[in-house]
């Protein structure tokens, strides 16, 4: 049975299984949770140091304890920072 299997059919199959792949996980990745954040999910000790280094101006910091309170990705990490700083309350609320 091998010996009548079209080769191109399978290459052809295998490219556009991939690359469907990939296109929908990229679309996946796009979607926006910053602003669909809920700030209640923060614990108050992540509050109380995210506060701390948004007052000495570092957001880099404050990221890093909301991703690791949270699990938000980096992207939208910084998005919820942003906000939370421009607004001083979490989430940007």
């Amino acid at each position: 049975m091998l010996q009548h299997l079209d080769w191109t059919m399978v290459a052809w199959t295998a490219a556009v299984f991939v690359s469907g792949y990939f296109l929908g996980s990229r679309r996946a990745r796009t979607s926006d949770h910053a602003s669909n954040f809920d700030a209640t999910t923060i614990s108050p000790v992540a509050r109380s140091r995210i506060d701390q280094a948004l007052a000495k101006d570092a957001k880099i910091e404050a990221i890093r304890i909301l991703r690791a309170d949270t699990g938000l990705g980096l992207k939208d990490a910084k998005q919820v920072i942003d906000r939370w700083d421009a607004s001083g309350k979490p989430g940007g609320a």
